[in-house]
C-alpha cells in the first residue's frame, strides 16, 4: 500500500508540475515540485492512508466519492491552517488551487492503481519480463 502512495505522490507531482508548465514554461515548475513533493509524502500521504482507512468498508462508486472528498477536503484544511491570516487573498488562492489540483490527481491515480485494469497492465508487464 505505502508503494502504491509514494507512486501516487510522484505522478501527481509530475502532472501538476506539467499543468504549470503549460500554462507558464519557467523556472517556476522545477521550484514548484520541489516544494509540493515532500509536502504529497508528509500530508497527502497519510491523508491519502486516512481516507482508506475510513473508506475501507464501504464498496463501488460511493467508497471512491466519498475518498475524493475526504482527499479534497484535507486538502482544503491544509492551504486554511496554512494561511490563517486575513490578507494574503492571492497567496491563499493558489495555494488552494494547487492542493485541490494536487489532491484531485492523487486521488485518481490512487484509484487508478487499485483498479482492475492496472492490475491488467501489471501482468503484461510481469510477462515480457526475461527470466
Amino acid at each position: 500500500m505505502i508503494i502504491r502512495k509514494l507512486i501516487s505522490a510522484l505522478v501527481a507531482c509530475i502532472m501538476v508540475m506539467f499543468i504549470y508548465f503549460l500554462i507558464e514554461p519557467s523556472g517556476f515548475v522545477i521550484m514548484l515540485g520541489m516544494y509540493l513533493f515532500p509536502i504529497l509524502l508528509v500530508y497527502g500521504l497519510p491523508s491519502s492512508i486516512l481516507s482508506d482507512f475510513v473508506t475501507k468498508r464501504i464498496k463501488g462508486v460511493i467508497r471512491g466519492g466519498i475518498a475524493l472528498v475526504i482527499h479534497l477536503l484535507l486538502a482544503s484544511v491544509f492551504v486554511l491552517i496554512l494561511f490563517n491570516y486575513g490578507e494574503a487573498w492571492v497567496p491563499f488562492n493558489l495555494f488552494l488551487v494547487l492542493s485541490l489540483v494536487s489532491s484531485f490527481f492523487f486521488w485518481s491515480v490512487d484509484e487508478f492503481l487499485k483498479s482492475n485494469k492496472a492490475k491488467q497492465i501489471r501482468k503484461k508487464i510481469d510477462d515480457l519480463k526475461i527470466y
